[in-house]
């Protein structure tokens, strides 16, 4: 699929993109299917993350499931250009410019939205806990409701 991956847009892109790249997007990134082809393609061409103005809802929640960070960054595209290098910091969810050190915070997500991509998506996730991330949080609404 990786060979596929932005096709209609850069038929050559799997030939372009390379191992830790990030990709970085404007406004309703991410087409609306509820299969998860589509940032499956983009992760296995390479790309570390996506960095966008905005995702199609779906596209953001397919990309937290199999563990490929999408950061909202408000005005993204015209803080950098094709090739431009940037770091991000999953750890306090920001974007940085190596070309002048800016940094921008991307639009806060939940801790165990977070977690899933640190585990590498739902499935790693459920391997390694043999639970899901919500069913911490259901238990722990459960148990403030009854005490």
């Amino acid at each position: 699929m990786a060979k596929y991956a932005m096709y209609g847009f850069d038929p050559e892109f799997y030939k372009k993109v390379h191992k830790g790249d990030i990709f970085v997007a404007g406004r309703n990134f991410g087409g609306g299917s509820s299969r998860e082809q589509a940032p499956v393609a983009i992760k296995y061409s390479g790309v570390s993350a996506v960095i966008a103005e905005s995702f199609a809802r779906i596209f953001y929640r397919n990309s937290f499931a199999i563990g490929l960070p999408a950061l909202e960054v408000s005005g993204i595209t015209k803080k950098v250009s094709q090739f431009d290098e940037v770091e991000v910091d999953l750890e306090n969810w920001t974007v940085r410019t190596v070309k002048d050190g800016q940094v921008y915070k991307a639009a806060k997500v939940p801790a165990f939205l977070t977690g899933l991509v640190k585990e590498g998506g739902l499935v790693e996730y459920y391997r390694r806990h043999h639970s899901f991330p919500w069913e911490k949080l259901e238990k722990l609404s459960a148990a403030s409701m009854e005490g």
